[in-house]
């Protein structure tokens, strides 16, 4: 089994096999697909479909969003986040 998984050169013979089975698995996939039924779009219409600006409590959600922040980082000082710097680009 490993020797047929080796890459070589195909003969003419077998190249016209190989897209001879391709294109029966396309045709039969195509043939299933149209089988299934069809899913209509789900299209979503709202009145109202933009957030209006100055409705959040911006100082109350920025300091949530800090806390959350420091709460989630694995490695902090007071207030510093410490991250990593990007140990990929060295060289």
């Amino acid at each position: 089994m490993a020797s047929e998984m080796l890459w070589r050169r195909l003969s003419d013979k077998e190249r016209k096999e190989v897209e001879q089975k391709a294109k029966k698995i396309m045709l039969e996939f195509g043939k299933t697909l149209e089988k299934l039924p069809e899913i209509p779009e789900a299209i979503v219409d709202r009145e109202k479909f933009e957030r209006e600006e100055g409705l959040v409590d911006n100082e109350k959600c920025s300091a949530d969003f800090r806390d959350l922040m420091f709460e989630n980082a694995p490695n902090k000082n007071d207030d510093c986040i410490i991250a990593e710097k990007g140990e990929w680009t060295k060289k």
